[in-house]
């Protein structure tokens, strides 16, 4: 039995409690709960318009990346369950441990519960995404051609000589519709992009994808989705400047071309750097869906600084928060880069010193792009370690606690320190 029920009125974010479990959040967040699942045993994350995880390799970062795609993805019209292959297509089917939970809330104070093979939704919410959705279906019916299939299901809607057939055909369109309406009540985004750490072999098989996407290789579903997403904006976005690596991309009916700005030499994209075949196909993939701002979209990008040199890496986190955090976009990245999290931590404070002192606006766009600053409050970030999370914000400053980044590099530093004292014959620490 799902419970929902707002918790009394009190100052500050709003409260909900759900299934015994009070959740404390902002307007802008979706929260994500997730117990004995993988590596993670018990985590509690808010998702924010921009959201960030480090943490050791097979500690769960990419864990909770992937089930935000999941809740995002996942059939929830029915109460009998969720798409079989939700979780499988992300490689996590086998990550369900005894009792697991993944607990979702929506920025709209909606809830899911996945547990078993079962997704539970609020039952008050689902009648009214499928009463929705059965009268903007009608709309829609009213407006096709009366000589088309539409005159024999808008009958159906109203019973009038409705064959067994329209019925069903009639209950399978109206279920789509209140699915696109449940998800947006839950404030599920329609448009979810998972970029994978293995991109790079997209550009290393470049002119190959068409083929193996025809022949449905077996490979893993956000691979093939996003080659799918390269592809089709490789087609639309003919040219992209790509000033922080001094380069040009270039794409023809043939190939795609990457052309150095400084002496105009040119080379296919499979032979260049392994930077440029990392953040290349990212790069133009972000272009061609930047011109869509009738819907939200929610963006996953893991390990953005892969092949990467540090100034790189500073250039694409720009690019990143620009391109995907406009209206009521969100970025969420996983990370093993502290110079990503030094980088996040200069666009915080170039928007704190903005709002502090409105008058100097201008100076500090001129130090840092202005659509790149990000609002404090819309940012968080994880380390994720020994199946639990802990937040690295300072939430008092409002930035990635110093001790936190020095603690990320602190094994190197002190081993260099222990050598410098044997140097000296001081004794190790």
């Amino acid at each position: 039995m799902l419970l929902f029920h707002a918790a009394a009125p009190v100052a500050g974010p709003p409260r909900v409690t759900f299934g015994g479990i009070l959740f404390v959040f902002s307007a802008m967040n979706e929260q994500l709960v997730v117990k004995n699942f993988g590596p993670i045993k018990e985590a509690t994350v808010d998702f924010k318009r921009v959201t960030v995880f480090i943490g050791p390799t097979g500690g769960g970062k990419s864990t909770l990346a992937k089930l935000k795609m999941v809740v995002s993805e996942s059939d929830v019209v029915s109460q009998n369950g969720i798409s079989a292959s939700a979780f499988d297509d992300y490689g996590m089917e086998s990550f369900k441990r005894p009792n697991y939970s993944v607990t979702f809330i929506g920025r709209k104070n909606f809830f899911l519960e996945f547990t078993g093979d079962k997704v539970t939704v609020d039952p008050k919410l689902l009648s009214v995404a499928r009463k929705k959705g059965k009268e903007e279906f009608k709309k829609h019916l009213e407006s096709i051609d009366s000589e088309s299939i539409g005159k024999i299901l808008l009958d159906a809607t109203s019973g009038e000589n409705a064959s067994p057939s329209a019925l069903e055909l009639l209950e399978r369109f109206e279920n789509s519709f209140s699915k696109g309406f449940l998800r947006g009540l839950l404030g599920v985004h329609l448009h979810t992009h998972y970029i994978p750490a293995e991109r790079i072999i997209i550009s290393i098989l470049d002119s190959s994808w068409p083929s193996l996407i025809e022949a449905k290789a077996d490979l893993p579903k956000p691979l093939l989705s996003f080659a799918k997403g390269f592809i089709k904006a490789a087609n639309s976005v003919r040219t992209l400047n790509m000033p922080f690596l001094n380069v040009e991309f270039q794409s023809t009916d043939r190939q795609n071309i990457i052309r150095s700005l400084d002496d105009d030499v040119a080379l296919q994209l499979r032979e260049a750097a392994s930077g440029l075949q990392s953040v290349t196909p990212l790069l133009v993939f972000l272009e061609d869906l930047n011109s869509d701002t009738e819907f939200a979209h929610s963006f996953v990008v893991e390990e953005p600084e892969l092949n990467l040199y540090p100034t790189a890496q500073q250039g694409l986190l720009n690019w990143l928060v620009e391109k995907c955090t406009k209206g009521e976009n969100d970025l969420t990245i996983t990370t093993h880069s502290p110079y990503i999290l030094s980088h996040l931590n200069l666009l915080l404070y170039a928007h704190q010193v903005a709002e502090q002192h409105p008058e100097r606006r201008a100076d500090v766009a001129a130090i840092v792009p202005e659509a790149s600053w990000i609002d404090p409050k819309e940012f968080a970030c994880y380390q994720v370690e020994g199946g639990g999370v802990e937040s690295l914000v300072n939430d008092e400053l409002g930035l990635i606690d110093n001790n936190e980044l020095d603690g990320l590099s602190g094994d190197a530093a002190d081993a260099f320190d222990n050598l410098i004292r044997l140097s000296k014959g001081i004794a190790v620490k």
